[in-house]
């Protein structure tokens, strides 16, 4: 709640003010009510209120005078007149001193709630730490960090000090969805197309079931955790809520809102994969598997680990397919449009013939083609760009796609894209204040942690701590 305190010379004009609105509802309490501008003084210093509404003619120290001695104290209260008169004159000298609202009485109603929305919605904007910074807390996970966090969820009216009971929704979708603005909601952008937003687990249930209404093209791409979340959860529950966005990817024949986040053991799903070197009989093995991802026992993950798991099997008997792995799911949803469209696609990199590709491999020249397509590469790698993406764009089988790298650079594919994305990372790190999580969508990375971590992994320290250390900006992060 949002504290208030109410300033003018007359008693009734104070209970007509308290009694025009439901305070509690908009997320304010009013905390007290002084007589004159002196009085005033002293009641902020004792009450540290967040919102004055004071009138602006009184004896003594009128309303203006009040905000501008409160200016120099350094009290940056929001600060609403109150007036009997509509004078122009008076209006423009309350803007010009920063007054955040002007009403008139006798109150009206919508006109208070206007103000309060506005100046609740600014006043949230300073209390909150940035995204970057909340994405920070979630991903460290220390103690300090958890107890910080738990401090921004009570800030933002979701939890109390001692009461942990959150459900995190995840959407995969470009826009925010529109949550009710007297629902407390912390929502946090965590990668291209990608939200997070903690809710307490009633307000979460209330939503739900307002979505469970709505046609199954609508509900693509939402997904929430399991009840009971904590701060220290959080990580977890975002990778739960996740497995549910992406049951339109798997397939999944009945949308749940529970139990999708449920995971089978990995291993026990796909060991028959490991079993043996017949291509073809590896190709047989992946049909089954459709109908478990269909009934809701796999989810997306599985998919990436199934994905993942075939191209190891690949690599094992040519040794020249690793660059078709792919690091997240969201490469693997732009990569394909379900899981029946991924399966149909590696059961035809087990099947296909040898002399298939290297007929491709010896039709074409390969320095004009290695050209283009590190120009292209060079050009665009900010954008999703796999090894798969490119064998379409130039009608290219991925296995030659791959030897060129190999041949021209002495790298792999994936090791050259990775680099000129860190490289760029760590420039606009150095020399910029944007936030991490937007350096990530512009260095192709579509989600902040799976970034946080290809950085660390490349330079060896945390994005934060390279930029503490090297950059020449501070940032908000």
């Amino acid at each position: 709640m949002y504290k208030v305190l109410i300033v003018d010379d007359e008693e009734l004009v104070i209970d007509s003010l308290k009694a025009t609105v439901d305070w509690t509802e908009c997320g304010y309490e009013v905390i007290g009510y002084a007589l004159s501008g002196e009085e005033a003084m002293e009641a902020v210093k004792q009450l540290h209120p967040d919102v004055i509404f004071s009138d602006i003619k009184m004896p003594g120290m009128n309303g203006l005078e009040l905000k501008k001695r409160l200016d120099d104290a350094g009290i940056s209260a929001k600060f609403v007149v109150v007036s009997g008169l509509a004078e122009f004159a008076l209006v423009q000298k309350a803007i010009q001193n920063g007054i955040s609202g002007y009403c008139l009485k006798p109150f009206d109603e919508m006109e208070i709630m206007g103000y309060l929305k506005k100046l609740k919605r600014e006043l949230d904007a300073r209390r909150l730490l940035p995204e970057g910074e909340i994405l920070d807390l979630i991903e460290s996970g220390t103690p300090e960090a958890i107890t910080r966090l738990r401090h921004e969820l009570a800030l933002a009216g979701i939890v109390g000090s001692g009461k942990d009971d959150l459900r995190i929704m995840l959407t995969v979708r470009r826009e925010r969805l529109p949550i009710h603005e007297k629902t407390p909601c912390l929502t946090v952008r965590v990668g291209y197309r990608k939200f997070i937003y903690v809710m307490s687990d009633r307000d979460a249930a209330v939503f739900m079931s307002g979505l469970s209404s709505e046609s199954r093209d609508f509900l693509k791409g939402i997904g929430f955790s399991k009840k009971g979340v904590g701060p220290e959860g959080i990580a977890q529950a975002i990778q739960d809520a996740e497995h549910q966005a992406y049951q339109y990817f798997t397939l999944a024949e009945t949308y749940t809102w529970e139990g999708s986040w449920k995971t089978n053991d990995l291993k026990s799903a796909f060991i028959v994969l490991t079993e043996g070197n017949n291509q073809a009989a590896l190709a047989e093995q992946l049909d089954p598997l459709l109908s478990m991802f269909q009934s809701g026992l796999l989810n997306i993950r599985h998919a990436l680990l199934l994905y993942n798991d075939c191209i190891s099997q690949l690599c094992r008997m040519s040794r020249e397919l690793d660059d078709l792995y792919l690091i997240s799911i969201e490469q693997l949803a732009d990569q394909f449009k379900d899981v029946r469209d991924m399966i149909h696609y590696l059961k035809h990199l087990f099947l296909e013939e040898r002399t298939e590709y290297q007929h491709v491999f010896m039709q074409h020249g390969r320095s004009n083609t290695f050209s283009a397509m590190l120009k292209y590469i060079n050009d665009h790698f900010s954008e999703d760009i796999t090894i798969l993406g490119l064998s379409n764009q130039f009608n290219f089988h991925p296995k030659y796609i791959s030897q060129l790298f190999r041949k021209e650079l002495d790298k792999t594919f994936i090791e050259y894209l990775t680099g000129l994305r860190m490289n760029r990372a760590s420039v606009l790190l150095r020399s910029s204040s944007i936030p991490i999580y937007e350096i990530a969508d512009q260095v192709g990375c579509k989600d902040y942690f799976s970034f946080s971590k290809l950085f660390k992994k490349t330079m060896g320290i945390s994005p934060k701590t390279y930029r503490n250390q090297n950059g020449s900006f501070s940032t908000p992060e």
